[in-house]
């Protein structure tokens, strides 16, 4: 062991001196090559901390190791590596080798690590969405957890107002519940147990329950305003980190440290001197500008943070990137309540910033986008200036949220060299002198329901391309009612990919053109509209995916189609259209037969990545020129070729009664196992795709093509700015692939 661990501490310094990187990662590699039960001889003889969760993690941990010593005495990764090779170089990180370790986990990591180690304490903080395309479906890892924590010796100190993690921990044998919080409730709408829906409406009092019997357990700790309940005391506590979410964090760090024979009074002291979690919440100064720097990674993450952040005027830089280590899909942008920012102008940045543009467009958010972090933090600090505020003395300091990566290169950059502006570029943005633009959209702009009994509210007024279409015409819908309804189906369960965004597009998109309509989300608890103009289905996990097939087998959807209505359906929805598909365990369900389709599982890898796809003509089944493309009595013009992100696990062969929507240039469709290289299927008014990111929104011509078919009106362009760029952006990062791909490109049919 000793030669293994040697290696770990040599090999982490070689990478550090030569400017690799931090080494918290290569050194643990190495030596888990000389000795693969490298992690389970270090952990032996010290007092064991895991802690775990989607989001929090390194906060936790660098709170409870505070609480138990401070990093010089306490074994952790100040740098949040949390896989097993980062492991193994927290636990060579301090010269006692007996000595108590805190370890940061990833969640999908945790078996196997609690296995090795034998913890005396594991803490469990929340489960949402997160690097789909990496970890898998978040009921997926929450059965992981159950499964390990079944098996695990240690206490587990778990967050019990988390319908998945409370499921999780149960199975273990001895659970320290605490009442930690959470505002993101998306990802437990529905029962992990038994698929029915959770009941949040006593979460201030008894919390969520389902009629199943599982309930929120009674809490032997809660986190309340000011202070720590534990047992029968009330520990007052105050900390420099900001945010409620830091408060619950440092609550169940607390509750851990009391597992572990520290006085929960004492350890909050404690953790009230951390100021800086590995350069989160930091303040850092490049030039003459100051910026306090902020990391989000997922939707829930991000809805603390702009809980946090909404309350602000001044100017803010928002970096969004999508390499391995923040997942390939930045769908989740429209999982996060951007419309909150409003009162804030909104620099986007990062290798993502088109796609976070057109999300902010969306939301009615002032925006610009600029290539380098480097610059942005200079354009919205001279935004600040122009506003005023920095000579009054307020907003002076720039607030700069990013994901993982993003963050961590804004970090090694910043204040490295004196700041020069960017040259003007010949982009749709110039990075010298952005230019701030603003869309508000024509309808409410919040997260609340629209019931389907308000199916007759009319909600119209101006946007971008106002006044620039035909209007209300004589359409289908227009000769029922005054206003286009676009219902969201069954958010709370086809709602894992950000797919909702689909139905916003629409009725923006609508709206900005001064067509009067309205958006309804309609949730699996109330009853379908059978009126609407516009259905969306999006992609979620089996269990839901299964419930809203059972649902929608009462002859909603089907009674819809019958009147005339357009449908989109993506993914999950896709396949619930069809004659079958795949449901939990891979159990065939029935569908809805209302389209000619049948997916069963696949046997080969997720198909997941980025895909470009040609449109059909729909009087031959060959692939077909760029020029005029028809769908059904719609053209998209000059944009016939379509751009997503697949992730599924299904082989969707389509039938005699239906047609391919698009064959594939690059990427993975509707099968990976030698069947046409196809996307998605029409057929009459419906149209179904794989294709996330939203497929509306990285694809407008697709989305007015949808808007003509439902309103029988031939739509006038819009200033799509924001989408042009997101195209280019993206055809540009797939240009090679669809060269390399050619041979892919063969006639269906």
């Amino acid at each position: 062991m000793w030669l293994a661990r040697g290696s770990v501490v040599t090999a982490g310094a070689i990478s550090r001196r030569l400017g690799l990187g931090a080494g918290s990662t290569v050194g643990g590699r190495v030596g888990i090559a000389i000795d693969p039960r490298l992690l389970a001889k270090l952990a032996a003889g010290r007092q064991v901390a895991l802690v775990s969760g989607t989001n929090g993690k390194t906060t936790t941990t660098r709170l409870l190791a505070e609480a138990l010593g401070g990093p010089g005495v306490v074994a952790t990764s100040l740098a949040g590596a949390n896989m097993p090779a980062g492991l193994v170089a927290a636990l060579c990180s301090t010269p006692a080798p007996t000595g108590p370790a805190v370890l940061e986990v990833d969640e999908g990591y945790l078996g196997d690590v609690d296995a090795s180690v034998r913890p005396r304490v594991v803490v469990a903080l929340n489960l949402s969405r997160d690097q789909l395309d990496r970890v898998g479906e978040v009921r997926m890892v929450a059965a992981r957890w159950r499964e390990a924590f079944a098996a695990t010796k240690a206490t587990v100190v778990a967050n019990c107002d988390d319908p998945l993690v409370a499921w999780a921990a149960i199975a273990a044998g001895h659970v320290v519940w605490v009442a930690a919080g959470g505002i993101w409730h998306a990802d437990a709408h529905h029962c992990p147990s038994c698929d029915a829906r959770v009941d949040f409406s006593a979460a201030d009092t008894s919390g969520w329950s389902c009629t199943c019997g599982l309930r929120r357990p009674r809490p032997e700790a809660a986190l309340t305003d000011h202070a720590l309940r534990i047992g029968d005391r009330t520990v007052p506590f105050a900390l420099a980190l900001p945010g409620r979410f830091n408060r619950a964090n440092a609550a169940m760090a607390a509750v851990a440290a009391s597992v572990l024979g520290i006085d929960a009074a004492r350890a909050l002291e404690a953790m009230s001197r951390v100021d800086d979690i590995a350069g989160r919440f930091a303040v850092v100064t490049d030039g003459s500008v100051s910026a306090r720097l902020l990391l989000a990674k997922n939707p829930a993450g991000w809805t603390e943070l702009v809980d946090l952040l909404a309350g602000g005027t001044g100017p803010l830089v928002v970096a969004v990137n999508a390499r391995d280590a923040d997942g390939h899909d930045p769908s989740w942008l429209w999982d996060v309540p951007f419309e909150r920012l409003g009162r804030r102008r909104v620099v986007a940045t990062g290798e993502r910033r088109d796609d976070l543009a057109v999300r902010l467009r969306h939301a009615g958010v002032a925006h610009a986008t600029v290539r380098d972090q480097i610059d942005a933090l200079h354009a919205a600090h001279r935004a600040g200036s122009d506003m005023g505020g920095h000579s009054a003395g307020v907003n002076a300091t720039v607030d700069y949220v990013g994901n993982y990566t993003a963050f961590q290169e804004l970090r090694r950059r910043v204040g490295r060299s004196p700041h020069t502006a960017a040259a003007p570029t010949k982009t749709l943005r110039t990075d010298a002198q952005p230019s701030w633009t603003v869309r508000t959209p024509a309808r409410p702009r919040s997260a609340d329901t629209i019931r389907p009994d308000s199916s007759d509210t009319t909600i119209s007024g101006s946007g971008p391309g106002s006044g620039s279409g035909s209007g209300p015409g004589s359409g289908r819908a227009r000769a029922r009612r005054s206003a286009l309804s676009v219902v969201v189906v069954h958010p709370d369960l086809l709602g894992t990919y950000g797919d909702g965004g689909n139905g916003v597009v629409l009725a923006d998109r609508a709206a900005w053109r001064g067509i009067p309509v309205e958006l309804v989300l309609a949730p699996s608890d109330g009853p379908l509209p059978r009126s609407a103009d516009l259905y969306c289905l999006g992609g979620g996990e089996d269990g839901p995916q299964s419930r809203s097939a059972t649902q929608l087998a009462d002859g909603s959807l089907e009674d819809a189609l019958a009147r005339g209505a357009t449908v989109l359906a993506v993914c999950a929805g896709f396949q619930i259209l069809g004659h079958s598909f795949p449901g939990p365990g891979g159990v065939p369900q029935p569908g809805l037969g209302l389209l000619d389709v049948a997916t069963v599982r696949g046997t080969g890898p997720r198909a997941v990545g980025e895909v470009v796809a040609e449109v059909l003509a729909p009087t031959a089944l060959a692939p077909t020129a760029l020029g005029p493309i028809t769908l059904g009595p719609i053209t998209l013009g000059d944009h016939a070729l379509l751009t997503g992100f697949v992730n599924h696990a299904g082989e969707t062969r389509i039938g005699p009664g239906a047609r391919p929507l698009a064959r594939l240039l690059s990427g993975d469709g509707n099968s990976r196992s030698g069947a046409p290289p196809a996307d998605g299927a029409v057929a009459g008014t419906v149209v179904a795709t794989y294709l996330h990111g939203p497929v509306l929104a990285r694809n407008p011509a697709l989305a007015d093509a949808l808007l003509s078919m439902a309103t029988g009106q031939v739509l006038e362009p819009l200033d799509d700015v924001e989408e042009d760029a997101l195209r280019v952006e993206r055809l540009r990062g797939s240009a090679r692939k669809i060269g390399a791909g050619t041979p892919r490109a063969r006639k269906i049919g």
